[in-house]
């Protein structure tokens, strides 16, 4: 393996430790449940990515690293998708609306339903 590889792959694993260290700050410090959901899913599809990215540049064979880079597409495809649908749920329950100052999804489903 080149030294050029090692060091991206190096560089590419402290980004995605970056990012996920600032996920868990973010889970601790915001104030509601949509804003942790926004830094849980920002941190964990670039902070995972970034990781794959750079196991994928340090593996040594070709193969191993196409599976990963595989694995990492799969995640960047379900992770926001996976995230939507439990804010969706998470608004439904009406537990985390209390304390939020401008609900734009509960006036799109009040227009929606007098139609």
């Amino acid at each position: 393996m080149s030294g050029v590889l090692l060091i991206a792959g190096n560089v590419f694993i402290g980004i995605g430790l970056f990012f996920s260290f600032a996920m868990s700050v973010g889970m601790l410090r915001f104030p509601d449940a949509y804003t942790r959901l926004h830094a849980g899913t920002k941190g964990l599809t670039v902070g995972v990515g970034m990781v794959l990215l750079g196991v994928a540049a340090r593996s040594g064979s070709w193969e191993f690293g196409l599976r990963v880079l595989l694995i990492g597409a799969f995640l960047l495809i379900t992770n926001p998708i996976a995230i939507h649908a439990v804010a969706r749920a998470n608004h439904r329950a009406e537990r985390a609306r209390r304390r939020l100052i401008v609900d734009d999804y509960a006036e799109h489903r009040e227009r929606r339903d007098r139609v």
